[in-house]
């Protein structure tokens, strides 16, 4: 178990990543093994449809595990997927759930170059209780192929929360080559 982390907290993570993978697997999506794009990612004002002024710039979603080898083999199925998210622990954030409840606020994920939302979500619950994870899907946005899965994590002493984000490609697989 990683220290300094409840078995819930723990349990709760390990499920989010399960839902990220199981968005890959079920998508049969397909990204080289050695993509190593970045996507920029900030909370705004407003709906995915109309963003308004950015709220707080994040770090950029990297390619997971960081420390993956940038060429070799493929193993596993062929459709398996690259998946990009906040590198680390997570990001801490300097609002609190009150902030991103009190209006209108989303989550969006920019392309490689920062242009376009490729992929979004409306920050909020249907219920929630004080020290409760707030978990949430990002929409691809337009003809973009990108979706994910963010988790606002509320369960720290502190009254800082810690954001975590998962982004997969649901491009489909080519279709297998037949053996020789």
């Amino acid at each position: 178990m990683v220290f300094g982390m409840s078995r819930q907290a723990f349990a709760v993570r390990a499920g989010a990543v399960a839902v990220a993978g199981s968005m890959v697997f079920g998508a049969h999506a397909a990204l080289a093994v050695h993509e190593n794009l970045e996507f920029p990612v900030a909370i705004h004002a407003g709906t995915c449809e109309m963003p308004g002024d950015e709220v707080l710039a994040l770090d950029n979603l990297v390619r997971l595990p960081t420390d993956a080898p940038m060429e070799g083999e493929r193993a596993g199925a062929p459709g398996s997927q690259v998946i990009h998210g906040t590198p680390d622990d997570g990001v801490d954030l300097t609002l609190t759930v009150d902030d991103l409840f009190a209006a209108d606020h989303i989550l969006a994920v920019f392309d490689a170059e920062g242009e376009n939302i490729v992929a979004c979500s409306p920050i909020g619950a249907y219920t929630f209780e004080e020290g409760n994870d707030l978990f949430f899907g990002l929409r691809s946005q337009g003809e973009s192929p990108y979706s994910g899965v963010a988790i606002i994590d509320n369960d720290d002493d502190d009254d800082d929360l810690d954001l975590e984000v998962y982004l997969v490609n649901n491009t489909p697989a080519p279709a297998a080559t037949p053996a020789a």
